[in-house]
């Protein structure tokens, strides 16, 4: 069995032994004084020597046992009941496997449970263990162990755009910034997740992500390597200055109507890409980008979603044709989730009612990554990242949960509208001319030699 017994219930010189155990002060004054007996050392001297001795290896033990993170982290598990009993009455706690590894501010060890608590059991404890520890907390199972990752740096209040962009990857892919953790930049490549889901209510910062990820992306890659797919179905009023950059796919769709248009292009586009990736014989745009000397075969599309309901809830009193409009949009919405990322195509979509009819399951499905603002309902929150804690973030502009393979609360990068414009004009002269990314321009691309029907 896992864990360190304690509180035994049998007599003798058990509890005598533990109780020396967790005095080491006493030991280590009784060997400074048989120390300074052994010297010839007087009185006065020995004493001394035992005080100091006595003093340090209590700070130390006290320093190990309670003050240590890992040790703070012990006593908040045995708080929170992750605990076992042995037959005779012991109480087993966890203890560390090895010995912790440390990265800068965090810390992550592995820990064995006592028999009867799972690891699923100190997962349901993760809030808890982040508010008690003010930390963020990761876990998860390796074996027979619990792993438990602690970072320990505090969110910022505020992220600077540019302060963040500097922070960009050079690595290999197409990064979107999504903000700072405790565990510094979090950033994501669009090769490993595709697509994204963003929610929450209205004023929680959704526009804002939307608009520092574009600027971000628009502004580290050109043309020849991005375009942007705008549907904006709040009035398109958020996401008009996306219409007028050289990325711009096409002009910014701000009807039901106008984004089944720009999607059937959209769709048309990836039915495209895919026939030939089949007639390359290769599985993916990464795979024809190698086969190409490195050269991507077509830029990437981002579509760019904003208010995703508008497109799928269907209102009472609506015409045949709107209705029509929204089948049609939501079709071809969860088409290019399902097909897009083989092809360099990925989704956006925000929306500020995360329930699941303004998300269809066929569509939620595929959206692989979760960006989560603060909601009004535990059932809201449930349905947008499978747990309540998007209604337990903090009534703070541009805080949210990052929910992917691990869960981590980050602080968005702030950029208003102007110095979003900024941005990009000043970055715009490196840039190609853009058009639209269709067939007959693919196939007079440079880009594209070597990919033909």
């Amino acid at each position: 069995m896992g864990g360190d017994r304690v509180g035994s219930a049998r007599p003798g010189w058990g509890p005598a032994c533990a109780a020396a155990a967790r005095a080491p002060g006493l030991w280590a004054a009784a060997a400074g004084l048989t120390a300074a007996s052994r010297l010839g050392w007087g009185a006065t001297a020995a004493w001394a020597l035992a005080g100091g001795l006595a003093a340090a290896a209590t700070a130390w033990h006290r320093w190990r046992t309670a003050w240590a993170f890992p040790a703070r982290l012990q006593a908040a598990l045995v708080g929170l009941g992750c605990v076992g009993h042995a037959p005779d009455g012991t109480v087993v706690v966890p203890h560390r496997a090895g010995r912790p590894v440390r990265a800068g501010v965090t810390i992550t060890a592995a820990w064995r449970l006592p028999l009867g608590v799972a690891v699923a059991a100190v997962a349901a404890q993760v809030p808890a263990l982040e508010a008690h520890l003010d930390a963020g907390v990761a876990v998860w199972a390796d074996g027979p162990t619990c792993v438990i990752r602690c970072d320990r740096a505090r969110i910022p209040a505020l992220v600077p755009f540019a302060a963040f962009e500097r922070t960009r990857p050079q690595a290999v892919g197409c990064w979107l910034g999504l903000g700072m953790s405790r565990r510094g930049p979090c950033w994501v490549d669009l090769g490993t997740c595709p697509h994204l889901l963003v929610g929450g209510m209205t004023g929680g910062g959704k526009s804002v992500f939307l608009r520092q990820a574009c600027t971000g992306l628009a502004g580290a890659y050109g043309p020849e390597a991005l375009r942007l797919a705008a549907v904006d179905l709040k009035g398109g009023t958020e996401l008009a200055p996306l219409g007028t950059w050289p990325h711009a796919f096409g002009p910014v769709a701000d009807t039901v109507a106008a984004a089944a248009d720009q999607l059937a292009a959209v769709a048309a586009e990836l039915a495209w890409r895919l026939t030939a990736l089949r007639i390359a014989g290769v599985p993916d745009t990464t795979a024809l980008t190698v086969a190409n000397g490195g050269r991507p075969p077509w830029p990437r599309l981002v579509v760019v979603v904003d208010e995703l309901a508008e497109a799928t809830c269907p209102g009472g009193g609506v015409p045949r044709a709107a209705r029509a409009a929204q089948e049609a949009v939501a079709g071809r919405l969860a088409g290019l989730a399902r097909l897009g990322r083989a092809a360099g195509v990925h989704l956006l979509c925000a929306t500020q009612r995360p329930d699941a009819e303004a998300v269809p399951g066929q569509l939620k499905a595929n959206l692989t990554g979760t960006v989560a603002f603060r909601v009004r309902s535990a059932i809201n929150s449930a349905i947008l990242c499978d747990s309540d804690r998007a209604a337990q973030l903090p009534p703070h502009p541009g805080r949210a949960l990052w929910v992917h393979d691990t869960v981590e609360v980050v602080q968005v990068p702030a950029v208003d509208r102007a110095l979003s414009e900024a941005w990009i004009a000043a970055r715009r002269g490196a840039f190609a001319p853009a058009g639209l990314v269709t067939r007959q321009a693919q196939t007079a691309s440079p880009s594209s030699e070597g990919v033909s029907e």
